[in-house]
């Protein structure tokens, strides 16, 4: 081990993270949570219900109950677990941690692939036919995302604004938000097609499908139109090199009307010199097997925003997700 006796461990605290992580995301998969939000168990009625292996179903329930999900004999969801990781629950993030999180450990089996040879994961690009992964993707994203929207949208500072083109927009969460601040604004999300299936499902489940719509297609194969009072730009940088990034900068500065506004959100990349958050090291890694990209700091996108005509860039840390830089100009 790396530490001396008595000290703290990281490669046990590294391995008990990643097992942790796992098998909740497992229990999230075998639906574990809703099924004691239906009713307690023990590990034999556990086994039963969900047809699970006996040992796998107690051993499961064991390190679910020492990580604080379940308490109790038979077992219980605790407070956290109803609120999070019951899919029926107004709050449930249960797709971005069982679903998706599963996605994720399938882009990272290809890490080291990615970094000896630089090849991705690639789904944008080569994997448009995976419906059930892509459903997990978006949908994930619109729970992780769902409680920082409106104080993203209250960050652009637009008179009244008619017309916003959300790019890669994908769950439409900023665009409803941006709707719901702004009764006369009509918004479009320009995606993938896969992705604006699972969009449009989305946003009908939230009441919102008259006032969003989709387009479907590559952003720099479709464009953005033009005399737009705000484009948007949420979660997509990372998945693009610098060169495409500052291209879709300058697109958006020709598609504003004068006073427009365009807003990038992502996760930031710490200044040169600066503390790297564990959110900013691991999501960065994560998006570079993903894609071949990494996270940008705020200065980076700040620049883009200049260099393309921008005036009055600011940048803004979303008080709900702390890693999540929110950078608006006109």
């Amino acid at each position: 081990m790396l530490a001396e006796r008595g000290e703290p461990d990281p490669f046990l605290d590294t391995f008990t993270g990643l097992v942790a992580a796992r098998a909740v995301t497992t229990a999230v998969m075998l639906g574990v949570f809703d099924a004691l939000h239906d009713a307690p168990a023990t590990p034999d009625e556990l086994a039963e219900r969900l047809e699970l292996d006996p040992l796998g179903a107690e051993t499961l329930l064991a390190t679910l109950a020492t990580l604080g999900y379940v308490a109790g004999e038979p077992a219980r969801n605790t407070e956290v677990t109803e609120r999070l990781l019951v899919k029926s629950s107004p709050d449930s993030i249960a797709t971005f941690i069982g679903h998706q999180g599963d996605l994720h450990w399938q882009v990272l089996d290809m890490l080291p692939e990615a970094v000896r040879d630089g090849e991705p994961y690639s789904m944008h690009e080569q994997r448009h036919e995976d419906a059930e992964r892509w459903e997990a993707y978006i949908r994930g994203l619109f729970e992780i995302s769902r409680a920082e929207q409106d104080a993203n949208a209250a960050l652009v500072k637009v008179d009244s604004p008619q017309r916003l083109v959300d790019v890669a927009g994908g769950h439409g969460g900023f665009a409803m938000a941006m709707c719901r601040r702004h009764p006369g604004l009509r918004a479009t999300v320009l995606d993938l097609p896969p992705s604006a299936a699972v969009g449009r499902r989305i946003v009908a489940e939230q009441g919102f499908a008259e006032r969003v719509e989709f387009r479907e297609r590559d952003v720099f194969e479709l464009g953005l139109g033009e005399n737009l009072d705000v484009v948007s730009v949420f979660n997509l940088i990372h998945h693009l090199p610098e060169e495409r990034d500052r291209e879709l900068v300058r697109m958006a500065r020709a598609a504003l009307r004068p006073g427009g506004c365009l807003v990038i959100g992502d996760s930031a990349r710490p200044e040169p010199g600066g503390h790297m958050s564990a959110h900013g090291a691991v999501s960065s890694l994560l998006f570079y097997a993903w894609s071949h990209s990494r996270n940008f700091a705020p200065s980076e996108v700040r620049g883009w925003m200049e260099d393309a005509g921008f005036e009055d860039v600011q940048v803004h840390q979303n008080v709900r997700s702390l890693w999540r830089m929110v950078v608006v100009g006109r």
